[in-house]
Parts: structure tokens; C-alpha cells; sequence
């Protein structure tokens, strides 16, 4: 009954207070409403894991150098890889690509998707919503042509229909049959739409040589095998490759890492962590201005309290009256930064989408964040309440009641206090500037380094070349050729061309030998990034020769 009515009159006076009220209800709802909302972010994109059974154990495989290099992974490789491999309970291969897709009626579009080993949804314990999964004979080609597609395309494209199973699909070029639909939230390894069995991949992937390492495996560790010993295994089998294999695989072995820590990299959790300190930081801050606030409002008070003790209150019981007030001012500002959070999540989550993050990040709440929330609306309560509470519960009540609360010890220590929370705040705001002006800093010098080209006028387009069409590197080059003809006569285009990736975006790895120079024994040849371009490369970038002729 004791703590109801200190709630009731807490209710009373903070309502008599309004403007009081408002101002320290909006100073604390902006703070706790950004912690709340960066909070949602790093809990979406650090803290939650792929929506798959024993998330922690799928593994992202790659090929390292001795320098540390990462690079792709071969199907050759690979193959042996699954064959020696004991420390994983399977692991699978994957093509990530872009699939024209078609249906009688329905409009043609570009979905993304991957070839993938019979085996991926089986190994990541998933199963289809409709339908069934791969088969291991499905793995080798020569099957019909099967896919199976994400839940939301059979949503959107062909309306959720109950007898989508069976259905014709034409894809890149071929007819091929739906034989299932993955549950709502299943998009692996990315955002594919749409994943057919690797014994579909046409004999232009198939038959690449072994130093081919453009692609990429996941696999899934067996129960208590840890990441080192999976890793130590893949060094073993990796140095009896480089024996068997010296010419490709000299110096080169496999490697394993935690698929989402693979897929974030080293700097994603940095920045995030570091934004989550700022947004304490700022909490921190109107904590202290709140405080500040309900110090100064204490010296009206401070007759009320005297007055308290005078008819019998404890210390205790004024205590609980002040921390009562401070909790409920926390909790009124906790709901209206909740509504304030919830737009900003909205906006970051719709911004996001632009940027194409991985499917499993989520930018919604769930039991950990509404956990924090009420965890910080209730410490902000104590923070900046403990300063007042501290100060109503030492101050010498008698020289209140004879000096009439005009001064008196009680105002010094109030003072002090007050004089504490400003070097607390001013110290909070000077860390946060700085750490604010160093991340502007870098921002500016990466905005203004110069990479070497003009891009304010440059137009990046993508697409994808059938195999099944276009099987031989003469077909495509004619193929490729015949668009950069059509640049040529565009009027509105200034230069052109076709080429196997964007400027910045990587190439294929090949190792370098020049002609005549016999290389030291030991010593690694040196390495280069190659592209395939047209012959208006280097005009449509912007970037012109030091010596001789660019292509014809």
C-alpha cells in the first residue's frame, strides 16, 4: 500500500509539473529511443545468427595462401575436400547466379539464385514447406531440369498456389519442372530466390580445371568438433593436395570460418559496437542533464522533506517517494523513445534494402532488445535519480526546519553535486565530440580520395550470359562483341564497354611468369587481378595510356 501511494503522488506532482515533466521526458525518450534503435541494428546484424538449427556449426569454406590471401573455392577441390574431410558432417558447393525465369502468361524476370549440392538444405536441417527436397542423384547431371524457389516468390509470381508442385518454370532458356517451396525466411546462402541441383550446372562450370576458384562451399561441423580442430584437419588434407597437385595447389589450403562472422567481415562488428557506444554516450548525457534538473528542483523541496521526517518518514521511505518519481519519469520517457525507436528501425530497415543485406538480418524486436529496453528504462530511473535521492537522504533535516530551508549544508552538498554532474557531462560531450569528429574526419578523407578515376558520369550496368546458350568462350566473346557495336552507335553515350566485372570490383587471380626469366626456386610468382574488357574500355572510364594502343 506504501509503494501505491508513492506512485499515486508521484503521478500527482509529476502532472502538476508538466513543463518539468516534458523536458526531462524528452530529453531521456531521445536517448533511450537511440539506444533502443542502434540496439534493434546490432542485435539484427551481430547478435542473431542464420534462422537454421545449430546456427553456430555452418562453416564458410575458402582457400588461403601462405600470405594469408583468401580466394574462392574449386570443384575439384572440393570434390576432395568432402571425400577426406570427418571433422564435417557435410558439406556442399555452391554457384551463386542470376536466373532468367519464365511461366506461360507471367511476365520474364531475373531472379538470383545458386546451384547448389543436393545435399545443402538437408545439412542446414531445413525442409521444404511444399513439396521435396534434392535428391543425391539430382547431384550428377543428366536428371530433368528441377528448382526449387523461396516461399515469397510463390507468393508473389505465381500467388501462393496450392498445386505450384509439378508446375512448368522455363529457366535460362530451358524447361524445367517446381518440385518444392522452402519455408518463408529461407533465402541461403544470401538472398537466393531460387536454387537448382548441381547436376544442372552446365559443362561451362563443370569443366573448369582445378586452379578455377570462383566459387565457394559451406559445410556444417560435427557435433563437439570446435572451428581449430576442423581447421587443423583442413590444413592436413590440404598439404597431401599440394603433393598431389603441386602445380595448382603448391602453398594453398583450405580454411573454415563461422558462416556469419565469414559473411560480416572484421569491420561490420567494429562500427556497430562503436556506434553503440556513442548512443550510451548520449544517454549518459540526459541522464546527467536530468539529474541536474531534479537537483536543483529538490532546494524547492527540501522544506517538503524536512516537513516529512518532522511527522515521522523515514530516510528510507524518502527515498523510495524520490526513486518512485524518477523510475515513473523513466518509464513515461521509455514509451514515447519505444515509438521513436520504432520509426527510426522503419526507416533504417527500408534505407537498408537498398544496400542488399543478407536475409537472415531482421531489423525488428524481439524478446533480447524488449529485454535491454526495460533493462535501460529502469537504470536510467536509477541513474539519474540516485544523485537527488542520495542528497534528500544525508541532508541534516534539523537545519532545514530551523533556518526555514533557505540554506544550509543541504544546499552546499547540492551545489557540489550539481557542480559533479557538470564536469561528468562536459567530460561525456567532449569523448563524444572527438569520437564524433575522428569518424567525420575519416568519412571526408575517404569521400575525397582520389581512386584514380571520374565517376560522376560513370553508369554500371549487370547481366548474366546463359551457359546453356552461349557454351564456348567464342560464343561469347561474339556475344559481347555485338553489344559493344550497338554502344558505338548510341548517341547518347560517350563511351562504352563490356568487361567481366566493374571498375574496383576484383577479377579473376592469375599468377604472373614472364617469358625468358627463369624464377628462383621457392619463390612464388608474383600475382595479378585480370579482366576481360572491350576495346572502349579505357575511353569509358576515363583513363588514357602512358605508351602505345589500347585494344581494337
Amino acid at each position: 500500500m506504501d509503494l501505491f501511494r508513492d506512485v499515486r503522488y508521484a503521478v500527482r506532482l509529476l502532472a502538476k509539473n508538466r513543463w518539468f515533466t516534458v523536458v526531462a521526458v524528452v530529453v531521456l525518450a531521445l536517448g533511450i529511443g537511440a539506444n533502443n534503435a542502434v540496439f534493434t541494428i546490432v542485435n539484427a546484424v551481430l547478435l542473431r545468427n542464420l534462422p537454421v538449427p545449430k546456427p553456430e556449426q555452418v562453416m564458410f569454406f575458402s582457400t588461403q595462401d601462405t600470405q594469408g590471401r583468401t580466394l574462392g573455392v574449386s570443384l575439384r577441390d572440393f570434390e576432395d575436400w568432402r571425400a577426406a574431410t570427418r571433422t564435417f558432417s557435410g558439406i556442399s558447393f555452391l554457384f551463386n547466379g542470376a536466373f532468367n525465369v519464365g511461366n506461360e502468361g507471367l511476365t520474364p524476370d531475373q531472379v538470383p539464385g545458386a546451384y547448389v549440392s543436393a545435399n545443402l538444405f538437408k545439412m542446414l536441417g531445413v525442409a521444404p514447406a511444399l513439396g521435396r527436397d534434392f535428391t543425391s542423384a539430382e547431384d550428377t547431371a543428366g536428371p530433368p531440369f528441377i528448382v526449387l524457389i523461396r516461399h515469397r516468390l510463390w507468393r508473389q509470381r505465381y500467388g501462393a498456389d496450392p498445386n505450384i508442385v509439378g508446375r512448368n518454370i522455363r529457366i535460362i532458356d530451358q524447361q524445367g519442372t517446381i518440385i518444392g517451396v522452402m519455408p518463408a525466411g529461407m533465402h541461403f546462402p544470401f538472398n537466393a530466390n531460387i536454387w537448382l541441383p548441381a547436376g544442372s550446372m552446365p559443362k561451362a562450370i563443370t569443366g573448369q580445371p582445378r586452379q578455377a576458384r570462383g566459387y565457394f562451399a559451406v559445410g556444417r561441423l560435427n557435433d563437439g568438433v570446435g572451428v581449430e580442430q576442423a581447421r587443423a584437419e583442413l590444413k592436413t588434407i590440404g598439404q597431401t593436395l599440394a603433393a598431389r597437385y603441386p602445380e595448382t595447389n603448391k602453398d594453398l589450403r583450405p580454411n573454415a570460418e563461422p558462416f556469419v562472422e565469414r559473411t560480416l567481415g572484421p569491420q561490420v562488428p567494429l562500427l556497430f559496437w562503436a556506434l553503440m557506444g556513442a548512443v550510451a554516450f548520449v544517454l549518459l548525457i540526459a541522464c546527467s542533464n536530468v539529474a541536474n534538473l531534479l537537483l536543483a528542483k529538490a532546494a524547492g523541496r527540501a522544506s517538503e522533506m524536512s516537513v516529512r521526517v518532522a511527522v515521522g518518514a523515514s530516510r528510507w521511505q524518502i527515498v523510495r517517494q524520490l526513486m518512485v518519481e524518477s523510475l515513473l519519469l523513466a518509464l513515461v520517457a521509455g514509451v514515447l523513445g519505444l515509438v521513436l525507436s520504432i520509426a527510426g528501425i522503419r526507416w533504417f530497415s527500408a534505407e537498408a534494402q537498398n544496400v542488399g543485406i543478407p536475409y537472415w538480418m531482421v531489423f525488428s524486436m524481439d524478446w533480447r532488445t524488449f529485454a535491454v529496453f526495460m533493462a535501460t528504462c529502469l537504470a536510467t530511473g536509477l541513474i539519474f535519480g540516485l544523485a537527488p535521492a542520495l542528497h534528500a537522504s544525508t541532508t541534516n533535516i534539523h537545519e532545514l526546519l530551523k533556518e526555514g530551508g533557505r540554506s544550509g549544508s543541504g544546499g552546499i552538498r547540492a551545489r557540489r553535486m550539481t557542480t559533479g554532474l557538470i564536469v561528468a557531462q562536459l567530460a561525456l560531450t567532449l569523448v563524444l565530440l572527438a569520437g564524433a569528429g575522428l569518424m567525420l574526419r575519416s568519412f571526408m578523407t575517404m569521400y575525397r580520395m582520389d581512386i584514380g578515376i571520374d565517376t560522376s558520369r560513370l553508369v554500371v550496368s549487370g547481366m548474366i550470359i546463359p551457359a546453356t546458350k552461349y557454351p564456348g568462350w567464342e560464343d561469347r566473346t561474339r556475344f559481347l562483341q555485338s553489344i559493344d557495336d550497338q554502344f558505338v552507335t548510341a548517341p547518347a553515350i560517350e563511351a562504352a564497354s563490356t568487361a567481366s566485372a566493374p571498375p574496383f570490383a576484383g577479377g579473376a587471380v592469375r599468377r604472373l611468369e614472364i617469358d625468358g626469366r627463369q624464377a628462383p626456386p621457392g619463390e612464388r610468382l608474383p600475382e595479378v587481378t585480370m579482366l576481360r574488357v572491350g576495346s572502349r574500355y579505357f575511353d569509358s572510364i576515363g583513363v588514357g595510356l602512358v605508351q602505345r594502343r589500347a585494344f581494337t
